[in-house]
Order: C-alpha cells, then structure tokens, then sequence
C-alpha cells in the first residue's frame, strides 16, 4: 500500500508497478492503479476559506494530515508493506503494524527537529508562522518510531537522523529520478545575466539571502528573477519594497511546468538555491538537466549532485556575501558558465529512473521478504 503526494508520489507508484500489486490512498485517482481517494478534511477548507483565519496555515496543514491519516488507518486492508509519507500517516502506521504489516515512511524533509528549527529561526524574521505546528511535529516524530525503514532524498538528510540516534541501516537514501529528456539544453542567448530561484518564497528557503547578494553584485545588465509566489502578505510587502528599490528583481508567480521548463531554465544563466533546510530540491537537478549551473547551500540535500567549481558552487547558509562573489565570478567569465553548464547537465542525466526504480525496489522487496 502506498500514500504519498505529487511527482514523488508518481516516481514511487511507477517504480514499484512492476512487481508489486499496488493500493494507493491519494487525493486524486492515479491511473493504472488501484485507487482509494480521500476526501479533503473540511476543517482545513474552513481554514483556507476565511480570509483571517486563513494565515493559521499550521493549523491548516495539520487538520489535513490528521484527516488523511484516520481516513486510510480506517480502510487498511492486509498488505505486506505499507509505505506512508511524513505527516500523514501516524495512526495509518500503527493500524498497519498491528495487522502485521512491514512499514516504510517516505521523508522529503530532513529530519523535523532540524527543519523546525531552521524554518521557525528564519520565519521569526518575517513575523510569519511556520507551516509546522508542534502537534504536526509530535505525529512526525511518532511516524519516525512507528517505521521500520525511513526513506530519505539525500545524504544530508540521512545524517540529521544519523546524528539524532536512528541506525544507519534504518535510514536509506534513495535520491528521485529526473526525466532528462525533457528537458532541452540552455544556449545561453539571452542579452542579460539572468539570475532564477525556483521554489516557494518562504523564509526558510533562503530567497532573501539571494536578493541581499543581488542587490550587491553590481553587475549591468543582469536580472534576478523569483519563479514563485509569496505565501504571506509580510513576505508580499518584503517583495514590494526590494523590487521597488531594484527594478531588476522580478517576481514570476506561474506553475514552471506549465509555464515551460525552456522558458525558465533555458532563459537562465545560472539557478541559486539558499535554502536553509532541504532534503532534496527537484529544481536543482531540473537546472542542470537544462545546462546550467547552480548555486546551491550544503543544508539543501542536492548538494549530493555539486561538485564544486565544476558543474556549480555550494556555499554556506544564509551567506550573501558568498553568494554573491560566486554570481559575480560567473558573470565575468561567460566560458566558464557554458563549461559548467555542460558538466551539470552530464551530472542530471545519470539520474536515471532505472536507478531510482533499482534502489527503490531493493528497499521494498527487502522489507517484504
């Protein structure tokens, strides 16, 4: 049985189709595949509909999860493994372990007292709530206990459960795949030094950090472009300002997949990731996949994929100041950013999905035996 969100939730179900007779608990029907489809919690609607109440967005995330996770707990049937992820699957985990079931949790974060920390520290700056709440952080931890293995996307978020206690054979790093074809190679033709961050804008993901090191790097013709929308309204009015005191900082709020990969990647001349906590970072391997290299920080789990100074940088969390010597260092040197463009999209294409499929497989059939 699986449970999961998004294009994880699809590397996972198109990963174990072969092999494994499959029942996934989702919010929408998958096709091919046997599907239970969980109603949405309608606390959490009642939350995200009134406009006040709506920045209690702990409280949202946390009704939804919970309501997820009673709705499969309650519809379990016998399996030999069941597979959740993070957040959502507490009391579904223990109903699976009392009917003798083998469990595998699926983490996308690092480990949660580590990305609490670091996503309550950098929210405080901008007066916003964090989107974990202690209640979601107390099932989370009880998700950890209830699993036999613990899937992870990096080895940076390994080691945050490394280092808490948890056996290492017990945490395994499968990194996701990256369908490389579709992505098409930068020629790097635009007249501007063009600057992207992909991804939410939310304190803990650093953006701030790159518009700092933007605002210092003095370089004509550049821009920095945001591809995302703000989710708060401090964060909006944060936004206004920089943009109205550097009109090269433009914010883009499309969906990139819909807006085009070309148009995003393959318009750029390099991706900054500063996150502050990531267990992976699919866009980081998306811009690389595209032919060009990113700038990324040692806390954000594709880090795995930098080699420095070859294919892209990783810098310390929250340095602008590094940030910013590394744009400029690209900047002067258009050669250097094609060489490093040419070996990062080298590094995306080993990322095959027979790779992913293989370690995978591996850790459900070891689980099932």
């Amino acid at each position: 049985m699986l449970g999961g969100q998004g294009l994880n939730l699809y590397h996972m179900i198109e990963g174990s189709r072969k092999g494994f007779d499959l029942s996934v608990f989702c919010r929408a029907t998958c096709p091919g595949v046997s599907t239970h489809v969980v109603p949405d919690s309608q606390a959490s609607k009642l939350i995200g509909g009134v406009p006040f109440v709506r920045r209690l967005r702990d409280w949202q995330t946390y009704f939804s999860d919970r309501h997820f996770d009673g709705h499969v707990a309650e519809r379990l049937t016998g399996a030999d493994v069941f597979q959740g992820t993070t957040g959502q699957c507490a009391k579904s985990l223990r109903a699976a372990r009392a009917q003798g079931c083998r469990t595998f949790l699926d983490v996308v974060t690092t480990h949660i007292e580590d990305f609490s920390r670091q996503q309550e520290r950098e929210c405080l700056k901008f007066q916003v709530r964090p989107s974990i709440h202690p209640l979601q952080r107390q099932r989370i931890l009880q998700e950890y206990e209830s699993a036999d293995v613990i899937r992870v996307m990096s080895e940076l978020a390994r080691e945050t459960f490394v280092e808490r206690g948890f056996a290492a054979e017990r945490v395994r790093v499968v990194p996701p795949p990256i369908d490389f074809d579709e992505f098409k190679e930068a020629r790097f033709l635009e007249p501007k030094f063009r600057v992207s961050f992909v991804g939410l804008l939310e304190p803990w993901k650093g953006f701030h950090y790159l518009i700092e090191a933007f605002n210092a790097l003095n370089v004509p013709d550049s821009e920095l472009v945001l591809w995302g929308g703000p989710g708060t309204r401090s964060i909006s009015r944060y936004l206004q300002r920089e943009i109205a005191r550097n009109p090269a900082i433009v914010v883009k709020p499309v969906e990139i997949r819909r807006y085009g990969y070309q148009e995003v990647y393959g318009k750029s001349s390099v991706l900054v990731h500063p996150s502050l906590a990531d267990g992976f970072g699919y866009v980081v391997a998306e811009a690389m996949a595209s032919g060009i290299p990113a700038i990324v920080t040692h806390r954000t789990g594709a880090s795995d994929l930098i080699v420095d100074g070859h294919n892209g940088y990783i810098v310390p969390p929250g340095d602008h100041d590094a940030i910013r010597d590394r744009l400029f260092h690209l900047a002067h040197r258009p050669g250097l950013l094609r060489e490093m463009g040419r070996a990062a999209r080298e590094t995306a294409r080993s990322m095959t999905f027979e790779k992913f499929r293989q370690r995978y497989v591996s850790c459900l059939e070891a689980l099932a035996a």
